[in-house]
């Protein structure tokens, strides 16, 4: 046999370890395989790629020294998903969302700017709609991207799928959002510490009659956040407003209902925080329009018009955030990674 009919053989063999070894990993994703449980015997694994057992060996090989599976004396190769962070690097992190805007994007410019500083490249991925995040997640990870910053925004998450992701290999940091626990890092805003203290400076400007209006969405976990913490500040019944979410389209219109249910005679409205920078915006611009531009308005999440139409904002430090997600990205590849989440504090900033 030639030299160059045993590197060919060679090359066959290692493609198709690499191919057993992905093919295996997605039928874990998938929950075929579930953790704990055996897979099938190197024989039958042998016999579904046409390779041999050699092949199959080194394809498990590979999975046990990633902590995906375990060899068990006489009982074959099992299922044993790790927990713990994947020990890498941060050359490359992707970060997925929905879709941009003004908001998320200060957060990118920040981020992007972080990781550049530590030499990582910064890969951003919109999740379609209709396509579940984590199988955007799995495409990554067979693409030998193991780090990923995640702004879920109002989409749904599979536990167990993250889970398993994070069994196989992938690092995760969620933005904006407490990380499903134990499996990956979350870092957000303080919530309650905004609304607090956009409450109580609004009181400070001799405001007495505060409402609220925020999205009606309870599965965005800042929306459940800053409306309970209004909630707390009011020891009469809060006047709290709510705008459907699939109204976010059409914000405009749905402020200038807002607007037009407010109380306005005695005890009328003289404030009003609002969960949300682009409520904030869209509500200020109908009051505008009504002639109500007394009525003060308080929002985190600053935005472009924020300052110029004299909304108080809570202005986050995007900045610190960045280096927080990099740094949970970090540890994470280092030994002895435990999930944590951390909420970050911003700063009132006064309208003019």
């Amino acid at each position: 046999m030639s030299s160059s009919d045993v590197k060919m053989r060679d090359g066959r063999s290692d493609r198709l370890y690499r191919v057993l070894e992905n093919r295996i990993c997605e039928r874990i994703f998938r929950g075929d395989y579930p953790d704990g449980e055996n897979l099938p015997p190197e024989r039958t694994l042998a016999e579904s790629l046409d390779i041999s057992r050699i092949t199959v060996r080194k394809a498990l090989a590979l999975l046990e020294a990633d902590g995906i599976i375990e060899r068990v004396q006489g009982s074959g190769n099992r299922v044993r998903l790790n927990l713990a962070g994947h020990c890498g690097n941060t050359d490359i992190i992707a970060v997925l969302a929905r879709a941009q805007n003004a908001f998320f994007a200060s957060f990118i410019d920040q981020f992007q700017q972080t990781a550049e500083n530590s030499d990582s490249l910064v890969l951003f991925k919109q999740n379609p709609p209709g396509k579940r995040l984590e199988e955007s997640l799995f495409k990554l990870l067979q693409k030998d991207i193991r780090n990923a910053v995640i702004w879920l925004e109002d989409q749904e998450i599979d536990m167990e799928a993250i889970r398993r992701l994070r069994g196989l290999g992938m690092n995760m940091v969620f933005f904006d959002a407490v990380g499903p626990l134990p499996y990956a890092d979350g870092v957000l805003l303080d919530n309650a510490d905004a609304i607090t203290n956009l409450y109580r400076l609004l009181e400070e400007k001799g405001e007495k009659h505060i409402a609220y209006v925020g999205w009606d969405n309870d599965s965005i976990l800042s929306a459940r956040e800053r409306e309970h913490a209004f909630i707390q500040q009011k020891l009469a019944p809060a006047r709290i407003f709510k705008i459907p979410w699939h109204d976010r389209t059409e914000l405009n219109d749905a402020a200038a209902r807002i607007v037009e249910q407010l109380p306005l005679a005695e005890q009328a409205t003289g404030g009003i925080v609002c969960g949300d920078g682009e409520i904030g915006v869209a509500i200020k611009k109908a009051l505008n329009l009504c002639k109500l531009d007394r009525i003060k308005v308080a929002s985190p999440d600053e935005y472009p018009e924020s300052l110029a139409l004299s909304i108080y904002v809570y202005r986050q430090d995007f900045q610190r955030m960045a280096e927080q997600v990099y740094q949970c990205l970090s540890q994470q590849n280092q030994p002895g990674w435990r999930a944590s989440t951390y909420r970050i504090k911003g700063t009132c900033v006064t309208a003019s």
